[in-house]
């Protein structure tokens, strides 16, 4: 196989829970909700993308997010494969209508909900898929685009700051035919509420399907700075709501890719670890008492990281959680390129990264009404620990690119 140019590869997992008479715990809202069915398969895509020597593969879990010490773990069978551990991001999609992942949604506040067998289940998952994208990898062209999702996305903290941009990413094999689509928007895939039962990929599957039913290939989502709390404003919380809002997103991507922009054969990445500091008494007892996954931590600080992907035309930039959108425009804006992404729960789920002037911090964690965002924080310095060092990152990226 020859070097030159750009080559890309997917390959899908199905990462749906068996209902057998274990209980799912499903993510999201509140503990003790146990899924009854199957709306939709939970999947994991991964799409690897090479040049030369640079290789990136990103792949999507619909899942709530997972923790980044089963990353970690993630990360140790990649080396055994010999793919190295930097070059691959999971990023999840953040369904709320998929398994405890985290450990906050089980039977009560002092049970974890995850299952370790399907969680054990979902870290081969990902690593079968990025294994097989990367064996998989063929020519490609790029090309991408922006558009808007108007009317459909609500900022439910602060009615005033909405993200509903939607950018698409074409992956186009030399005959003509799609390999891939990558499309990104802020919005919790959440149509389905607290009420519901059912494990779905929500409207973020519904995108995908309807994509890949329309130009072939396989499509995969991931999720922009959704935090404060960006989520469907939709005519109700039914399954007609939600797929007509999937249809819809996929009707924007489409358009934006109808009047996209090719991208030339060039790939660079980074990626940085960093230390925030865990203030959040709610999080540290949970963490004490073995409800969230175990992982390090340094003195009151946990560990997490940030990547950066700059193809040409197109920057990615991943964040550890939720990032507010007010942060997420602040990223986008330093992006010098045509098509913008910001890839949210991105190796990691530290929770809501809120801006430090935003943060107020609750009287009660437990019952924090309007502040229920900082409750589920690590705590006042996140978002400025995380810009800080994304920005770092698009500014060294870009300015690592040849000719600069």
């Amino acid at each position: 196989m020859t070097t030159e140019g750009l080559y890309a590869g997917v390959a899908v997992r199905d990462i749906t829970p068996r209902l057998d008479g274990r209980p799912v715990f499903l993510a999201g809202y509140g503990r003790d909700r146990r899924a009854t069915a199957v709306e939709s398969p939970l999947l994991v895509r991964a799409l690897a993308v090479c040049a030369g020597s640079q290789v990136a593969v990103i792949v999507a879990c619909d899942l709530i997010g997972l923790d980044r010490s089963d990353v970690l773990l993630i990360g140790d069978e990649l080396v055994a494969h010999g793919v190295d551990r930097d070059a691959v991001i999971v990023a999840c999609t953040h369904t709320h209508s998929g398994p405890d992942t985290l450990g906050l949604w089980g039977p009560d506040a002092a049970v974890s909900g995850v299952d370790e067998a399907y969680l054990a289940h979902v870290r081969r998952a990902v690593v079968e898929a990025a294994v097989e994208a990367l064996a998989l990898r063929c020519p490609v062209v790029v090309r991408s685009g922006m558009g808007r999702l108007a009317g459909w996305v609500a900022n439910y903290r602060d009615p005033a700051i909405v993200d509903d941009d939607v950018a698409a990413v074409q992956f186009i094999k030399p005959d003509g035919a799609t390999l891939a689509t990558l499309i990104n928007l802020a919005c919790h895939p959440e149509v389905f509420d607290g009420t519901s039962l059912v494990l779905s990929p929500d409207l973020a599957g519904v995108a995908c399907r309807t994509i890949e039913a329309r130009i072939g290939g396989m499509a995969l989502h991931v999720s922009g700075a959704l935090g404060g709390m960006l989520s469907p404003r939709t005519p109700d919380r039914s399954h007609d709501s939600m797929v007509a809002m999937g249809q819809a997103y996929a009707a924007a991507a489409l358009a934006a890719l109808a009047d996209g922009v090719a991208a030339p054969a060039a790939l660079r990445r980074r990626r940085s670890t960093f230390r925030v500091p865990m203030s959040n008494p709610l999080l540290r007892q949970a963490h004490a008492f073995g409800v969230l996954r175990p992982r390090q931590l340094f003195d009151a600080d946990v560990e997490t990281t940030c990547s950066a992907i700059d193809l040409g035309t197109i920057q990615l930039l991943t964040v550890p959680g939720e990032l507010l959108p007010a942060l997420g425009f602040t990223l986008k804006a330093a992006m010098p390129g045509s098509c913008r992404i910001i890839i949210g729960l991105a190796d990691d789920e530290i929770g809501y990264i809120l801006p430090d002037g935003d943060y107020v911090m609750p009287v009660d964690y437990n019952d924090p009404g309007s502040q229920y965002e900082e409750s589920m924080s690590l705590g006042p310095q996140t978002g400025s620990r995380v810009v800080g060092v994304a920005l770092a990152l698009l500014d060294a990226t870009i300015h690592d690119a040849p000719g600069s």
